[in-house]
């Protein structure tokens, strides 16, 4: 393996390793998203209930602030499965229909992404031209 091979793996290892970490990150912030504790009926299940909740959203917080970091929001495909994310947990007192449509959203932009930056590692190792991931369009009116 000559020294361009190792490099060009090397580099294919990091973006294999972050690919892992962003889908484990969306995968426990999907699941806690879809997944909502059962209606609590006594004071103890009530009290039981919002520690859950305050874990929950806690956690979310945790994985939200992780995908912040993870995503490039001034790649295309990224800041968008970033606003995804960010809308989800800015709706407040979403019903069971909100959560549907998030979580077609956010699984729709998280394949893109995840789909994206495998035929890149791919294109990479196989020696093709490296992909390009649109950057985003500015909408900002000129002045």
């Amino acid at each position: 393996m000559n020294a361009k091979n190792a490099g060009t793996r090397a580099l294919a290892d990091v973006r294999i390793d972050w690919l892992k970490d962003l889908r484990d990150t969306l995968s426990e912030y999907h699941s806690i998203l879809m997944c909502e504790n059962p209606d609590a009926k006594g004071e103890a299940d009530v009290r039981t209930k919002e520690r859950a909740n305050a874990v929950d959203d806690r956690r979310l917080s945790y994985l939200g602030t992780k995908l912040d970091l993870l995503l490039n929001q001034k790649k295309k495909y990224q800041q968008a499965l970033w606003r995804v994310s960010d809308d989800i947990l800015k709706h407040e007192n979403p019903t069971d229909e909100d959560y549907d449509q998030a979580d077609k959203q956010l699984v729709a932009a998280a394949r893109e992404v995840l789909d994206f930056h495998w035929r890149k590692i791919k294109a990479e190792i196989l020696g093709e031209p490296p992909l390009k991931e649109p950057p985003v369009q500015d909408t900002r009116a000129t002045l």
